[in-house]
């Protein structure tokens, strides 16, 4: 610590004590809490659009029969000092699945972007067993859109039971309102790499009118579809498209997703049962308070003889009422079962 002469610290000490800018009161007891209220002195008006950045979502399940309330997961998200997301915690509960993993994100100096994603696989790992990851690379258009994305994928085999297998996806952008993803992957153990899906995303300024998603059988046959469509949205932001990895309709931070429309893999196109309305949107630029999701033979005929309904019940933050502190949804054949989501910027 640099130490002053004692008649110059006196001067300073003057100064201080008839300055009123200056004036330093004598420390509170207890020190006061702290706030997010602009100083009297500082006279530019906060920004209404700054964005908050999520640092945790909790995820838990409401089953109405029987009646339990269980967390079923967590994710905590992790930035740079650009805000770039580098890594996001998953942890589950009940001993499902794995236990915890990371998801790492890794950038190529000041890009916006990352090149590649490391993800844990869901499907073949297992709590207090091996936890085995995924690998993505990325590449981008001049306004940072995606171009295409390859990677290694880790799959339930034949023989031998964990089998590794290429995926990636090409993306293209007719026009402003329009994205087309082609996927590429292995239907079968051994097989060559085929079309296994393809998403026709209609939206502006980052509100989706309508989707839909063809899954494919091998040698390009045509399977179900899924119908993602009457999107009502409220006034509340989506916390998650403030993300640098938002923009997608499925997730980036965990595999697979090959059957995933914004956060489900339990829709009518992948099976014939009654729905789990899970909802991860890393699209949407302000939250849905509702949309219908519906799944279609390759013949055209509705899945279940009705869409799923999804209702989203938003509760607003207290410090930022613009954003979400949870959302509860629903969906028609998820009968009163829902799926709590609290939001901790």
């Amino acid at each position: 610590m640099k130490h002053f002469p004692l008649p110059l610290t006196l001067l300073i000490l003057s100064i201080l004590s008839i300055s009123p800018a200056c004036h330093k009161p004598p420390p509170p007891k207890p020190d006061p809490p702290i706030t997010d209220t602009v100083p009297k002195t500082d006279t530019t008006p906060p920004k209404k659009d700054t964005i908050q950045y999520v640092i945790r979502i909790e995820e838990d399940f409401l089953q109405s029969n029987p009646t339990i309330d269980r967390r079923n997961r967590d994710y905590s998200f992790y930035y740079d000092n650009d805000k770039r997301v580098t890594a996001v915690g998953i942890k589950n509960y009940d001993n499902v699945l794995y236990d915890t993993a990371t998801c790492w994100l890794f950038y190529t100096g000041s890009a916006p972007k990352p090149r590649m994603i490391i993800t844990p696989n869901f499907s073949v790992s297992s709590p207090g067993g091996t936890l085995y990851y995924d690998t993505t690379w990325f590449t981008y258009d001049n306004s940072n859109r995606i171009l295409s994305d390859s990677g290694i994928e880790h799959a339930n085999g034949l023989y031998p039971a964990i089998t590794v297998n290429p995926l990636k996806r090409t993306w293209s952008y007719p026009d402003d309102t329009k994205t087309l993803i082609t996927w590429y992957g292995v239907p079968a153990p051994g097989s060559p790499l085929q079309i296994i899906r393809k998403d026709s995303i209609n939206a502006a300024a980052g509100e989706i009118s309508n989707m839909r998603t063809q899954f494919y059988y091998g040698n390009g046959t045509r399977g179900n579809y899924a119908s993602t469509e009457s999107f009502l949205y409220s006034t509340y932001i989506n916390p998650l498209s403030k993300l640098n990895i938002s923009g997608t309709i499925f997730s980036l931070i965990y595999s697979p997703v090959k059957l995933e429309i914004l956060g489900n893999s339990d829709h009518k196109a992948v099976s014939n049962t009654n729905i789990l309305p899970y909802y991860l949107d890393f699209y949407s630029t302000q939250m849905p308070s509702g949309f219908y999701l519906g799944g279609f033979t390759s013949g055209d005929f509705l899945i279940g003889s009705t869409y799923d309904q999804f209702d989203i019940q938003i509760t607003p933050g207290i410090k930022r009422p613009e954003y979400p502190s949870q959302i509860s949804v629903g969906a028609r054949t998820a009968l009163d079962d829902r799926f709590i989501y609290r939001f901790y910027y």
